[in-house]
């Protein structure tokens, strides 16, 4: 065997050795994860803080006046900045006695800069350790447990020499989970033989997915829930409608050997709850385009905390004419958008909408619908004078998200260099004496909205084109709030007037009766209601008419199939429902009730009737209550 051929067997037992000397020290600790490797924040943010507070354990263990000196700097809201004055910081704190805590602080902002462990000889670098480099400056810039360590010639991120010495051994990877309720759960471990006599301290994080089914892939980061001395931690906010993992880590001054793999998935027993109603919704922007086209866009918000996430928003409105019957409500157009927003842009001028948005989510094969919510507007728009330039107009005032506003509109500038619209407005005078300041606001559009108007009031409003080039002529026009018992009466929401906000009282409809009509053959019922004395439209937002037939008396006998209910939403001032496609000489039953703000429901009015025969045509009956 040449002499060459020896050296290349010498050099694969080294590498061999090497390798099985790595498997050794995994092997030394069972249940080492890679996720420490993964996870090098957690080496420099939570593993210090937490031997900071095994320090004062250990240092203090009864309940003395100095432990809570030693523990506060260890807390996650005691800031840490290199090379500051820890005095300071605990003389506000412990005027009289602030030993311990600038000690306390000292410590951390160590452990902060310096990882556990010590720096090996430097003429035992090998390989790029070894390297004449300077690839960093302190701890901070190795990955995992490396240190910053020198090697004669440069600095370079090494693994440490007695990494372990003195720290506790990692708690047994097996962990127990008690649900104390559905959305409480306890998470207990065993910790092994500790070879150190201090104190240590525990570490519990978790990460958690959406989704019927767990991943890891989808996961959230790792994240702390629980800083504890003992062997267990309860949680409160274990979410339906999650897969959860837990891992733990004990710590004491010396350092942690890490956490310990990922346990097994976990999740509520609770089914998630539907969705909240979306929030603030308002509309942002009208345009109005030549003709009688609108272009509306409408906004809101939504919780970002929910137990499932949001799959779709579904936008429906419906609109009468301004100042028309409600005869001429149309069927409701619906929309479905996966953003906090949306753009309509099949409405027309002088009519009145209501909108209402409402949130979808999926769990398993069920769709989860939330309360929805309701805004409602004008589309104004003045055609009997001629708008020409910068002229303006204002819409009808009313009342949205706890405030009274109004809708300014102007037609562009004939000008091309102009750049945007300045709008002033404020107050001329008000029945009640009440003075607000001067408001401004910048567009580049042709319409805005202001809000926070005072009631009773005449308000001067002023548009300034702004250009560098020229100085276009200001426009203004005038107008008047109403008063808040008049908005009150038109509003569907309860209005706050001297401070006080109408009781919420559920509504009970009167008065339903109905009455047929035959035409081209075809019958048609006619349903109508009214409330009662006294209440206004704003204490509920509308009606929600069921109806579905019972039996035929045609045939003399039940329907074979079980009777599908229907139902419609009507706006609160329309009060007749017209049903068409009836069969003739047929038991239906209709049931109307009042929808407040929130969504909930009031009490049921309702009426069992008989469709009329095909013989009885042109003749009308009324049933009344």
């Amino acid at each position: 065997m040449t002499t060459h051929m020896q050296q290349w067997i010498i050099l694969l037992l080294i590498f061999l050795c090497s390798v099985c000397a790595k498997k050794l020290h995994r092997c030394d600790d069972d249940d080492n994860d890679d996720d420490d490797g993964k996870d090098a924040e957690s080496w420099l943010e939570s593993f210090p803080r937490a031997r900071c507070m095994a320090r004062c354990l250990s240092l203090h263990r009864a309940a003395t006046p100095q432990l809570p000196q030693c523990l506060e700097p260890c807390k996650d809201s005691w800031p840490v900045e290199k090379k500051r004055d820890c005095r300071e910081p605990c003389e506000r704190l412990f005027p009289k006695k602030r030993r311990e805590c600038v000690a306390s602080c000292q410590f951390l902002q160590t452990a902060m800069e310096v990882k556990q462990g010590g720096c090996p000889p430097p003429d035992w670098a090998a390989g790029f350790a070894a390297a004449c480099v300077h690839s960093c400056d302190s701890d901070s810039e190795c990955p995992a447990q490396k240190k910053c360590c020198s090697n004669t010639c440069g600095h370079t991120c090494q693994t440490p020499k007695d990494l372990y010495q003195g720290v506790p051994l990692k708690p047994r990877k097996e962990l127990r989970f008690e649900e104390v309720s559905p959305d409480q759960l306890e998470v207990l471990w065993t910790s092994r033989f500790n070879i150190s006599a201090e104190p240590a301290v525990y570490i519990l994080q978790k990460r958690w997915n959406f989704g019927i089914q767990p991943s890891e892939d989808a996961a959230t980061p790792w994240h702390t829930v629980a800083q504890t001395t003992e062997q267990r931690a309860r949680l409160h906010d274990i979410r339906p409608g999650r897969w959860y993992q837990f891992r733990v880590a004990a710590v004491n001054s010396h350092g942690t050997r890490g956490f310990t793999t990922p346990s097994r998935h976990i999740h509520s027993s609770r089914d998630p709850t539907s969705p909240p109603a979306p929030t603030e919704l308002r509309v942002t922007n009208m345009t109005f385009a030549p003709g009688r086209a609108v272009q509306v866009q409408l906004q809101w918000r939504m919780l970002g905390d929910l137990d499932v996430p949001v799959h779709h928003y579904k936008v429906s409105w419906t609109w009468a004419a301004v100042g028309g019957s409600p005869a001429s409500s149309v069927t409701k157009r619906k929309k479905l958008v996966r953003e906090s927003r949306v753009v309509l842009d099949s409405m027309r001028s002088n009519r009145s909408y209501s909108v209402e948005v409402q949130a979808v989510s999926y769990w398993r094969q069920t769709q989860l619908k939330g309360p929805r919510a309701i805004v409602y507007f004008n589309t104004l728009r003045n055609t009997s004078r001629d708008m020409t330039g910068d002229i303006l107009d204002v819409g009808t005032p009313f009342y949205q998200n706890g405030q009274l506003q109004v809708h300014v509109y102007w037609r562009s500038s004939t000008d091309p260099s102009v750049e945007y619209y300045r709008i002033q407005w404020v107050p001329e005078y008000c029945e009640h004496n009440q003075t607000a300041p001067r408001e401004k606001t910048n567009t580049q559009g042709t319409f805005t909205s202001l809000q926070g108007l005072l009631f009773s009031c005449k308000y001067k409003v002023l548009l300034q084109p702004v250009s560098k080039k020229s100085r276009p002529p200001a426009k203004s026009i005038s107008f008047i709030t109403p008063s808040c018992a008049a908005m009150q009466a038109k509003s569907p929401k309860p209005i706050a007037c001297n401070g006080v906000t109408p009781q919420k009282v559920p509504v009970k409809p009167t008065n339903l009766t109905v009455s047929f009509k035959f035409q081209d053959g075809n019958m048609t019922a006619i349903f109508k209601w009214s409330v009662p004395a006294g209440v206004h439209r704003h204490h509920f937002t509308g009606y929600h008419v069921t109806w579905m037939e019972v039996t035929s008396t045609r045939h003399n006998k039940k329907l074979h199939r079980s009777p599908t209910p229907q139902s419609q939403i009507l706006p609160p001032e329309t009060t007749f429902l017209a049903l068409s496609g009836l069969h003739p000489a047929s038991v239906y039953r209709l049931e109307v009730r009042t929808i407040d703000d929130g969504g909930d429901q009031g009490p049921a009015i309702s009426r069992t009737f008989q469709s009329p025969g095909l013989q009885n045509v042109v003749k009308h009956r009324k049933y009344h209550r």
